[in-house]
């Protein structure tokens, strides 16, 4: 689709074309770029050749001919430049425009999800699976523990002679390429696959494989204790952030949402907070822009209701503490209902966008949700006037852990790209691959290609939440909280608060309206 390698799933309805024939215009691009890569080197060599000549007018002429016919717009190390560029977007419109799984991956999902028809065919093998996935987990721990040794032993070896920091850096290095390798290819959502299908034994051969890792999820969170109340206060003096205008700016600002420490962060936001922009627009209408932080605590319902209790909520199709949370700060913000709406979220914050948008389905006007690293959760069809994309990094494992091949729609678009392509700094580990900063430059690269038939809906949505020029925006910030304190008492007029919001409690309407 570009030069930054971006492609398009779902969103629209795609010419039809011959894929095959498209393969083999991008070979024949390949071939001409090596020919005139050729000619290139052999101008070079010419050039190289007529230096002694430079005494003469002719032979200055002559390397003056040469130099611009090597250097000029049409040389022919140019043109295979060009070549190349044109065949890496051949490459992408085919991806695209073959958005299915491939026949590998199929037949591995065949395979790990544990067909019944493989099943059937293999009568043990729903006995003997989970066996096999414990003895893989424990020779897994065991390398790991081996490899842990190992480095601790050469490290020590090392010493000395102040090589130790070599040995450690290239044990890190080679689990960085471990970790790019199970994140290429969708193989992470194959393992996730995997092991949801071991872990649930026998059972699992009667579930279809896209609900196993929710019914997983669904049983490992019955040994959670129940969350506390949540409630939703605003909060006194919070940021003021910058008025987006594209949908980079979107996720720019729900990356200063958090206080993780990163760049892109703003100091001293409070745990659990929710960003709402309210935009007025030259013409006095108005329109908002609802900003969700991710995970931001590894507790399992504690006081911060950003945590893994709530992604675990999200992924096994639960009730949980943040969709409700974000529809009462919508609430609190006054958001009308004929006020268009973007919500947007990063990582679990995603998530609860799209939770958002279906649970309020014909109350408020939901134009766009924009998700930034987020699984395809939760999994369902979208309202059919609501234009949806979802960002994905290549190098971000955190999409494939739902277990699902990415689905697009007529209103769902799925973009895959790589944020080091879109000029993002390379990354160290996982958690790097995973941050929103680096979503805000892949954001970046797809706004090039809003023109592209499969994203213009979805551009014209985001449109009309954020306006033309000279359109003004006032943030509103709200905190979501457990802390039993601020759930009994309001911290703004010391009284006891009857507004609790119970775990998936109900809906709120927009201001003037019933629900």
């Amino acid at each position: 689709m570009s030069d930054g390698g971006l492609t398009v799933v779902g969103g629209g309805r795609p010419d039809l074309v011959d894929t095959a024939e498209m393969q083999r215009a991008e070979a024949m691009l390949g071939r001409v770029a090596d020919h005139l890569d050729l000619a290139d080197r052999a101008l070079a060599v010419a050039v190289d050749a007529a230096r002694p000549a430079l005494l003469t007018d002719e032979g200055r002429a002559a390397s003056a001919a040469l130099h611009s016919a090597r250097e000029g717009t049409a040389s022919p190390g140019r043109c295979a430049h060009e070549a190349r560029a044109l065949g890496r977007r051949v490459r992408a419109a085919i991806v695209t425009y073959d958005s299915a799984e491939s026949g590998v991956h199929r037949l591995m999902r065949f395979v790990v999800g544990g067909e019944p028809m493989l099943d059937a065919l293999l009568p043990t093998l729903p006995i003997v699976r989970p066996l096999l996935g414990v003895a893989a987990a424990g020779a897994a721990s065991v390398a790991l523990r081996a490899v842990a040794l190992d480095t601790v032993l050469r490290a020590a070896w090392a010493l000395p002679s102040g090589r130790a920091d070599d040995v450690v850096r290239e044990r890190v290095q080679s689990l960085q390429r471990l970790a790019a390798v199970l994140v290429a290819d969708g193989r992470a959502e194959l393992l996730t696959l995997g092991l949801a299908t071991t872990l649930l034994g026998p059972t699992a051969s009667r579930v279809p494989p896209d609900l196993r890792v929710p019914m997983l999820v669904r049983q490992l969170a019955r040994l959670l204790p129940e969350p506390g109340p949540t409630v939703v206060v605003p909060r006194v003096g919070g940021a003021q952030l910058p008025t987006p205008r594209d949908v980079a700016g979107v996720i720019a600002n729900t990356a200063r949402t958090y206080d993780d420490g990163s760049v892109a962060a703003v100091p001293g936001t409070p745990p659990g907070t929710i960003s709402i922009q309210r935009f007025e627009k030259p013409d006095g209408s108005m329109s908002w822009a609802v900003e969700i932080p991710g995970t931001q605590s590894p507790s399992l319902n504690g006081t911060n209701p950003m945590d893994v209790g709530t992604d675990l909520g999200l992924a096994g199709a639960m009730t949980e503490s943040m969709t409700p949370a974000v529809i009462e700060a919508m609430r609190l913000a006054g958001i009308r209902e004929e006020d268009p709406v973007l919500l947007a979220g990063h990582s679990q914050g995603g998530m609860v966008a799209t939770s958002v948008a279906t649970a309020l389905a014909g109350t408020y006007t939901i134009a766009a949700v924009v998700t930034a690293g987020s699984p395809d959760i939760p999994r369902g069809p979208m309202p059919p006037g609501v234009q949806v994309l979802h960002l994905r990094d290549g190098g971000d494992i955190a999409p494939q852990s739902d277990g699902r091949p990415d689905r697009g729609g007529p209103n769902v678009r799925i973009v895959t790209g790589q944020a080091a392509d879109a000029g993002a700094p390379p990354v160290r580990n996982l958690v790097e691959a995973h941050s929103a900063a680096r979503y805000v430059r892949l954001a970046e690269a797809v706004e090039l290609e809003l023109d592209d038939p499969q994203l213009r809906d979805f551009a014209r949505a985001v449109e009309s939440v954020l306006g033309p020029e000279g359109t003004t925006s006032t943030t509103q910030q709200f905190i979501a909280t457990r802390d039993p304190h601020v759930v009994a008492t309001d911290p703004l007029t010391g009284l006891q608060r009857p507004d609790r919001l119970a775990p998936g409690g109900p809906l709120t309407a927009p201001p003037g309206r019933t629900r």
